[in-house]
């Protein structure tokens, strides 16, 4: 018998599948037929009749036997229970505990090569010098290092499935101690819950709400982060196993909206004198304090601006921010002498360095992919999801911790180098931008949206996935502040807008202040 945990039977949903009916006016001599609506085609309505029709918790013969296997390794690690650091630490924890996510080594190139992306120029992250005068032990890497959402972020099986569409990623990382060069990082999957949300009257899809949660530890055994990611997986099953591929690719089994409709946008000067006018704005507080007491509900940090975004970040296993992405050219464009040594592209007005190495750094020779990662298991028909990121030469699709972290360096410059960023959390793809494409997607139950708590903002929702040539503007609001267990907290409201005004990511921040009060 199928294991049912997780599954719940309150969520209703509107068929996929709906019927256009032909409205009559009666009564007059000369009243004539309204003709029906043409239904919007999408991917969910395309070549409906070819898959089955899904119930919840009831599996077709095709899931059966990997569901039962995916449902009983959830099980085990939430049997687990809490893990044995130190044992982990000393490698006497067998190879097949559940849970045991691959073992990361810290490298400097590394920690530089992320900060110099996101952060250049900030001497916590580049001059270890000034970042033991404020009594750190070197150079801190980002908060988000380690936290890998395709490492703990366990799928449905991918030989389980024929299509999948991927809803709402919503997540969270908080942290408690800093990354340093030289670090090892033991990645740790805590539990993981399914919930089943396809209609009680089936659906061409299962509609699956993952949510895993995590913790990253550092070879002194110190809890370093705690993860929370959540997704939504909507899965089709074909009628006919004839018409399964035999070696099925990432475009045979990847549905999603038409992201590239979105019109580019072409850069005027106008626009540019936008840009350069929100640069000369931003403001790096360093080693001043902020005080909790100087922060009121409703401040609002400056904005920063990243991009126009020549490359996405790739998602690259072990690594929590991946590798690949592009350095904004801030510093060449607001310097006339080295804005004359960029080229301007007429079609889309873009300013780009001549060397592409100069604005998409290389990821570093040492510490390359996979290091520290654990065996990988047999494969059960999984696609490589993460492909939807690879770089060419048309707009592709941002990875969702691309925002976040370039969200980080907003709240870093507002709470200055005395701060701590104890929380963040973040989100895309929520179902109102694929209402935005006809498509009907559930909401996860626990996802968690923030943009109502800011005075003006209510109502609003990242409404476009963020591209390739986009550029970020980060703008935030302190939505409250408190004290707890002695300690001194803000939490700030965040998101990020196109120059075009689309919101693509959302966010909050909880951010850990000095106090003019504290011992």
């Amino acid at each position: 018998m199928m294991p049912k945990s997780g599954i719940t039977a309150k969520y209703l949903r509107i068929s996929l599948l709906a019927l256009s009916v032909a409205a009559m006016l009666g009564g007059a001599a000369d009243a004539k037929p309204v003709k029906a609506k043409t239904p919007v085609e999408t991917v969910q309505t395309r070549n409906a009749q070819d898959y089955q029709t899904l119930f919840p918790g009831v599996y077709s013969d095709h899931e059966k036997a990997l569901v039962a296997k995916y449902y009983a390794d959830n099980a085990a690690l939430e049997k687990r229970g809490p893990i044995d650091i130190q044992a982990l630490i000393a490698g006497r924890l067998p190879a097949d505990t559940p849970g045991l996510g691959p073992i990361i080594q810290v490298t400097e190139d590394w920690v530089r090569y992320n900060n110099d992306k996101y952060d250049p120029g900030d001497p916590i992250r580049s001059d270890a010098a000034y970042a033991k005068s404020l009594g750190y032990k070197d150079i801190l890497a980002y908060p988000t290092f380690g936290t890998n959402d395709d490492i703990f972020m366990i799928p449905y099986p991918g030989a389980a499935r024929d299509k999948l569409l991927v809803s709402e990623l919503n997540h969270s990382v908080t942290s408690y101690v800093p990354v340093y060069p030289g670090d090892t990082l033991y990645l740790v999957a805590n539990e993981r819950h399914v919930t089943d949300m396809t209609p009680l009257q089936g659906s061409i899809y299962r509609s699956l709400a993952i949510e895993t949660h995590g913790s990253v530890y550092n070879q002194r055994g110190e809890k370093v982060n705690d993860v929370i990611f959540r997704v939504v997986e909507n899965i089709k099953v074909l009628k006919d196993p004839a018409k399964r591929p035999v070696n099925p690719g990432f475009g045979d089994i990847w549905e999603a909206p038409d992201w590239m409709s979105r019109p580019e946008h072409y850069y005027t000067d106008k626009d540019w004198q936008t840009i350069k006018d929100i640069w000369s704005k931003e403001t790096r507080r360093g080693a001043t304090p902020l005080y909790w007491e100087d922060v009121k509900v409703g401040d609002k940090p400056a904005w920063t601006l990243d991009g126009p975004i020549e490359s996405s970040v790739s998602p690259v296993k072990p690594w929590g921010m991946g590798s690949g992405g592009s350095r904004t050219l801030k510093a060449e464009i607001m310097n006339p002498e080295t804005l004359k040594t960029l080229a301007r592209n007429e079609k889309d007005g873009i300013y780009r360095t001549t060397d592409r190495h100069i604005q998409v750094p290389p990821p570093p020779s040492t510490g390359a992919p996979g290091n520290g990662d654990l065996p990988q298991p047999v494969s059960t028909g999984d696609i490589d999801t993460t492909n939807i990121h690879k770089d060419s030469i048309k707009r592709s699709p941002m990875v969702n911790y691309e925002g976040r972290d370039i969200a980080i360096r907003t709240i870093q410059n507002w709470m200055g180098d005395r701060g701590w960023l104890q929380n963040i959390r973040w989100t895309i793809m929520g179902p109102k931008v694929y209402k935005q494409f006809n498509m009907t997607v559930p909401k996860h139950p626990t996802s968690q949206y923030f943009l109502d708590e800011v005075p003006g903002m209510q109502g609003k929702h990242v409404n476009a996935h963020g591209l390739t040539k986009d550029v970020y503007i980060v703008k935030s609001q302190v939505v409250q502040k408190y004290a707890e267990d002695g300690k001194f907290f803000a939490r700030l409201v965040w998101w990020i807008e196109t120059i075009d005004g689309y919101i693509v990511e959302e966010g909050d921040a909880t951010v850990r202040l000095p106090s003019k009060t504290a011992s």
